[in-house]
C-alpha cells in the first residue's frame, strides 16, 4: 500500500546508504547486568549531578545516586544492584574524561515491582513534570537536554504542537524503528503526557519511509488516540535534526539561535517519550537504554537494552566481538555524527544511540588531501553554509572569520564530510572550531 502525503525539508541534505537491514528485523534483546558499571555524573547539557553515595554504600537498581544541581541538570540512578566502589575518571567520546560512580554488581538479583494503574487518566501537569525530573530523563536522541525543563516552557511560549522525532536517518541505527514497533503503547502514552505538560493540542509522530511497517502500524493505532497523527517523511538525511524536522512537518522556520519553542513546537525523541510514560505511570528512573550495536565488522549486529554505565567493551563482546581483530574502527553513535574511539572502557550513557563497528576502509578520511573546490559540501549542507570555507578559516587560525561565515550555525550532521570527494574530515574540524570558540568564551 502506497503511503500518501510524504513530506521533506526543501533544500540540501543527502540520500545515504542505509545499512539498516543488519538490525531492522532484530527484536530488542535485554543485555544482562555487567560485573560493574561506571555511571557518568554528566550525561546531559548543564551542570553535572552531585553524588549522594560514597564508597562502600550498597545501592539498589533505580536508586538515586546523584542529585541534580540547579535547574539545568539531571538526576542519576544506579542501573544495577551493587556496592559503590568510589568515584573514577572515564574517558568520554571526544570530550575528555568525566567523573563516574563505579558500582560493582551484587550476586543476588532483585526483581522490581510495578504498580498497576489506570493509564487512561492524565495526571496534573506538575505531577508529570516532577516525575520526569525525578526519573532523570534527558533527550535520548543525543542532545541530552533535561526533559523536565523542556516540559516547562515560559508562559509567553504558547506551544501548539508536539513532534515525536522518529526519523532516525543515520545509517545502521534502528533503535527508534524497533521501539516504534515494540513499545508503541508507551510511545502514544508518552506523547499524550507531553502534550498535557506543555499545553499542546496537536501531537505528530514523524517517521521516515524506510520504516514503512512502523508507519502503517502506528497510523492504525493512532485512531485510538485523538489529537495524534503519524506523518511520513522522505528518506533524506538529516531529517532527524530538529529544525529540519519542523520545517518538513509544519513548514515553520526556526530562527537562527532560537529553539523550537520560538515557533510554538516541542520536539522529543522516541525513546524519551517512552521513558516519560514509564516515569509518570510507574515512577521508573532511567537506568537503561536501547541502542543499536551494528556494522559490517561486527559478528552479531543487535538491538540491545543496556544498563547505563556498561562499558563499550562489554556491549561489543555480548554481540560476539569484531569479525577481524584489527581491520575495524569503532564509533559511538551513528557513523555520521558519532565519535571514533580507541578506549573500550567508555561507558554507555543515556544519550548513546549506537555502537558501530565498520571496516577501516569504510571509515577512511584524510587530513592532508586538498579541497578541490567542487562545492558539493555547500550543495548538501542543510543549513545553507559553505563548510569548505569555514574549515579553511579554522585550519588557518582565523576563528573569528569562521564565526562570521556561520560556524556556530553548523548542526554537525556530517553530510559535507560524507559527500567530500577528497574525504576530508570536515566535521572533525568544525567540532574543533566550536570547542576553541567555547574555550575562548570562558
Amino acid at each position: 500500500m502506497a503511503i500518501k502525503g510524504v513530506k521533506k525539508f526543501p533544500i540540501g541534505g543527502i540520500h545515504l546508504p542505509e545499512k539498516k537491514g543488519l538490525t531492522s528485523d532484530q527484536p530488542i534483546k535485554i543485555m544482562p547486568d555487567p560485573v560493574e558499571v561506571a555511571i557518568p555524573l554528566s550525561q546531559h547539557i548543564g551542570a553535572p549531578a552531585e553524588p549522594v553515595v560514597k564508597a562502600g554504600d550498597k545501592v539498589k537498581k533505580g536508586e538515586c545516586i546523584a542529585e541534580l544541581q540547579g535547574k539545568i541538570s539531571a538526576r542519576v540512578h544506579s542501573s544495577i544492584n551493587g556496592t559503590v566502589k568510589g568515584i573514577v575518571e572515564r574517558k568520554m567520546p571526544g570530550e575528555g574524561s568525566y567523573q563516574c560512580i563505579l558500582i560493582e554488581k551484587d550476586k543476588e538479583e532483585v526483581e522490581l515491582e510495578k504498580e498497576e494503574i489506570d493509564r487512561k487518566l492524565l495526571p496534573e501537569v506538575e505531577t508529570i513534570r516532577k516525575r520526569v525530573e525525578a526519573a532523570g530523563i534527558i533527550g535520548m536522541g543525543g542532545a541530552g537536554f533535561p526533559t523536565h525543563v523542556k516540559l516547562s516552557p515560559p508562559p509567553e511560549m504558547e506551544i501548539d504542537t508536539v513532534i515525536i522525532n522518529g526519523a532516525e536517518c543515520e545509517p545502521f541505527l534502528t533503535v527508534d524503528h524497533r521501539l516504534l514497533l515494540e513499545e508503541y503503547e508507551d510511545l502514544f502514552r508518552g506523547l499524550e503526557l507531553i502534550k498535557k505538560a506543555v499545553g499542546a493540542e496537536n501531537g505528530i509522530i514523524a517517521i521516515e519511509l524506510n520504516k514503512k511497517d512502523a508507519i502503517e502500524k502506528l497510523q492504525q493505532k493512532a485512531a485510538d488516540w485523538p489529537g495524534i497523527e503519524v506523518q511520513a517523511l522522505d528518506t533524506r538525511y538529516p531529517h532527524g535534526a530538529e529544525k529540519h524536522l519542523i520545517k518538513a512537518v509544519l513548514d515553520r522556520e526556526v530562527p537562527k539561535g532560537e529553539l523550537p519553542m520560538a515557533v510554538n513546537v516541542v520536539v522529543n525523541n522516541v525513546q524519551t517519550a517512552v521513558k516519560i510514560a514509564r516515569a509518570v505511570d510507574f515512577e521508573e528512573a532511567v537506568i537503561d537504554r536501547v541502542l543499536t550495536v551494528s556494522g559490517e565488522a561486527l559478528k552479531t549486529p543487535s538491538n540491545l537494552r543496556v544498563p547505563i554505565g556498561t562499558s563499550v567493551q562489554d556491549v561489543v563482546e555480548f554481540c560476539g566481538g569484531p569479525k577481524d581483530k584489527e581491520d575495524y574502527q569503532i564509533i559511538v553513535g551513528g557513523p555520521m555524527t558519532g565519535i571514533n574511539i580507541d578506549d573500550w572502557t567508555i561507558p554507555v550513557t543515556k544519550g548513546t544511540s549506537g555502537v558501530v563497528l565498520i571496516t577501516a576502509e569504510e571509515y577512511a578520511d584524510s587530513e592532508t588531501r586538498p579541497c578541490i573546490r567542487c562545492g558539493r559540501c555547500g550543495e548538501v549542507c542543510p543549513m545553507y553554509l559553505a563548510p569548505n570555507r569555514i574549515t579553511a578559516f579554522i585550519n588557518n587560525d582565523l576563528l573569528e572569520r569562521s564565526l562570521e561565515v556561520g560556524l556556530m550555525d553548523c548542526i554537525e550532521c556530517g553530510a559535507c564530510a560524507y559527500i567530500c570527494p577528497s574525504k576530508r574530515p570536515l566535521v572533525r574540524w568544525l567540532k574543533r572550531g566550536k570547542a576553541e570558540h567555547r574555550a575562548n568564551q570562558k
